[in-house]
């Protein structure tokens, strides 16, 4: 019973390799798939290899071309092609103004008042604490921690908040003019910066007091120039520069930086600012470019990106993607150092600066010449041997014994572990992008051309003190002279005194500067960031490639998924008399297979029996019946036998009518 199984197992799966043999012969025989049909059909072998190698080798280009395709899509690469839209509405820009000398004239008085060092002699105290403290021990990596924050923004740090502000150049003294050109229909109006826009400011770290023009919304489309007339403030005869340092070179600038942004968003102004230097007049020419940006894998952009984003508090701006990365770092280093840093905008008010040393901007705290002789009574640092230098290659001497101040060095102490856990935080922020911070898939964005000129000429200043913008500076001290110039003119023989005052005077040159933002038209140029090969592209030149290497279209991927099918439906037919005859196994096998099962087998193959005798009966009849139905049939004559009497024809015989 058992070799009987096996040979019926093994026919079942002769039979199933015969009946996909057959059906793969089938589909090659008449697939649209060029040279396959030949690989079957060929005269001889010869032809047969010819051809098998033929459609192998344009398989194999076909596949490769594939790969190259499909490796070029998954890069996801993106082009920007250009275009003008001529006379379109869009938003005139946002203008921020910072003075590039961050102290007015009025500050020296303001400390003074607040018994408060100036930026210079608050970084001499500093890097001479910090050398005795770190340096002369051999500790030169706090030393470089430390004196890191020697800049004029770990001085605005160190001031109590409500002076900073008043340090700066208040606005009222620096815009003496501004004006707004816009056009209402076919003409144009010119109104002053207040009526049609606001002012806003906001600290710098490096350039103190900024500020920013934001005109409103309903006139924003329709402006096309803004003037601005800007003092500078700047001290004059005299020798030293308290509000410079030697490793920041822009804190050794004269004039004003401008940046030109997105209307009523933060400005980037380390980046993008525009150095303007006085006595002069600068041209800042727009064009308008709107960027549409592609949402993942193409592009950064995000549908859901905000509108809005909170600065300084409560201060409101619209969203931008270096905003967003500004308060995303200052968030970061709000929870893991607990300050905040004044180059970024600030969230939590509450929080102190990173580099805040109240102690080092009070007149006579932590100065190392008082420290020797002042009667320490805070507690003090053990005394400490400390080694000076003679030279790189003498021999080194011990300095006496000097007691530093606690208080002060456990200033020092604080901001050396605030500094290093700023630099751990704003090291992984190095690049621009920032994951948490979306690109808006449309935005404005402005490219600009600047061209200047010396203003106001030597021969007009004395006219330009008597405008209505000159009239506001006159009275300055620092003017003096050109008001006496102006009295020498209506004197007899006054003129020349007055051309001689003004050939050696330059205060005006030196505090004076004029700003033109212009739109030149209306045009707008587009830049839409599109798929080098995007979904359809790649279905189209896929196509091509099958055409090209196999002459395949859609039609055999029909043929291919009915041989699929007829494979499918053969493999599933013999697992299932696989399964049923193993089970029949099993059954015999544990005795379970009942007689009536026998039974019912037995009397199955005599009905089969039967129904192939029928079968073969009706084969005859329909045999008889197409010879009776060719003509009538002859009947010969039949001698009866002796030994069957009355023997009669048969009944089963017709006639043809």
């Amino acid at each position: 019973m058992k070799n009987k199984f096996k040979k019926s197992i093994s026919t079942n799966e002769s039979q199933l390799r015969k009946d996909l043999k057959k059906e793969f012969l089938y589909f090659c025989q008449t697939t649209t798939i060029r040279g396959v049909t030949r690989v079957v059909n060929a005269r001889n072998q010869t032809l047969q290899t010819l051809w098998i190698a033929s459609v192998i080798l344009f398989f194999g280009g076909l596949f490769i071309c594939m790969f190259i395709l499909i490796k070029q899509y998954l890069e996801y690469n993106v082009i920007h092609p250009p275009q003008v839209l001529r006379d379109t509405p869009s938003p005139f820009p946002s203008l921020t103004l910072c003075n590039l000398r961050p102290l007015s004239s009025e500050a020296n008085s303001i400390l003074n008042k607040y018994n408060l060092k100036s930026p210079r002699q608050f970084a001499i105290d500093v890097n001479n604490f910090a050398a005795k403290a770190y340096y002369y021990s051999n500790d030169i990596h706090s030393y470089q921690q430390v004196t890191s924050a020697i800049s004029m923004g770990g001085y605005l740090e160190s001031l109590p908040q409500i002076v900073v502000p008043k340090l700066g150049h208040n606005l009222s003294h620096t815009v003496i003019h501004c004006m707004v050109i816009h056009a209402e229909g076919s003409k144009r109006v010119m109104n002053e910066c207040i009526q049609v826009g606001r002012w806003r400011q906001f600290i710098h770290a490096q350039y103190l007091n900024c500020y920013t023009y934001d005109i409103y919304e309903v006139y924003r489309n329709h402006v096309r120039t803004i003037e601005l007339y800007v003092y500078l403030d700047e001290s004059m005869n005299i020798t030293s520069c308290s509000d410079c340092f030697s490793s920041e070179i822009k804190s050794q600038l004269s004039g004003a930086v401008v940046t030109v942004h997105n209307a009523e968003t933060y400005p980037d102004i380390n980046q993008e600012g525009i150095n303007i230097q006085p006595g002069s007049l600068t041209e800042i020419k727009v064009k308008t470019i709107k960027h549409t940006q592609k949402t993942p894998p193409y592009g950064r952009c995000s549908p859901n990106t905000p509108t809005k984003i909170n600065l300084y508090g409560s201060e409101v701006y619209a969203y931008s993607e270096h905003a967003c990365r500004m308060s995303t770092i200052q968030a970061k280093i709000n929870a893991l150092c607990g300050c905040n840093a004044i180059e970024f905008p600030y969230i939590n008010e509450s929080l102190p600066f990173c580099l805040e040393m109240s102690s080092f901007v009070k007149v006579g705290n932590c100065d190392i010449q008082r420290s020797s002789t002042q009667n320490t009574t805070n507690q003090t640092l053990p005394k400490m041997h400390t080694t000076l230098p003679l030279n790189n290659k003498k021999q080194q001497t011990q300095t006496p014994e000097m007691p530093l101040n606690y208080e002060c060095l456990s200033e020092l102490e604080a901001v050396k572990n605030r500094v290093l856990c700023k630099s751990e935080v704003t090291k992984h922020y190095q690049g621009d992008v920032v994951l948490s911070c979306t690109l808006p898939c449309a935005f404005f964005a402005y490219e600009t051309d600047r061209s200047t000129s010396t203003w106001p000429t030597k021969s007009w200043q004395l006219s330009w003190l008597s405008t209505r913008a000159g009239k506001k500076v006159v009275n300055r001290p620092d003017l003096a002279g050109y008001r006496m110039a102006k009295q020498r003119l209506d004197m007899p023989g006054g003129e020349k005194e007055a051309e001689e005052f003004l050939a050696k005077s330059n205060v005006l040159e030196r505090n004076l500067l004029a700003i033109m933002l212009i739109r030149p038209n209306f045009n707008v140029h587009k830049v839409d960031e599109k798929e080098v090969l995007s979904l359809t592209s790649l279905l189209s030149q896929s196509g091509g490639l099958f055409s090209i290497w196999i002459g395949l279209n859609m039609m055999p991927v029909i043929e291919v998924v009915e041989l699929i099918f007829h494979l499918i439906t053969k493999c599933r037919y013999f697992s299932k008399q696989k399964r049923l005859q193993r089970t029949q196994r099993k059954q015999i096998k544990c005795g379970t297979l009942t007689p009536t099962t026998n039974t019912n087998n037995e009397s199955e193959v005599v009905q089969d029996q039967m129904i192939q005798g029928i079968v073969k009966q009706i084969e005859i009849y329909i045999n008889e019946d197409k010879t009776m139905n060719n003509g009538p049939i002859h009947i010969p004559h039949r001698k009866r036998s002796p030994s069957v009497p009355n023997q009669m024809p048969s009944r089963k015989i017709f006639y043809s009518p």
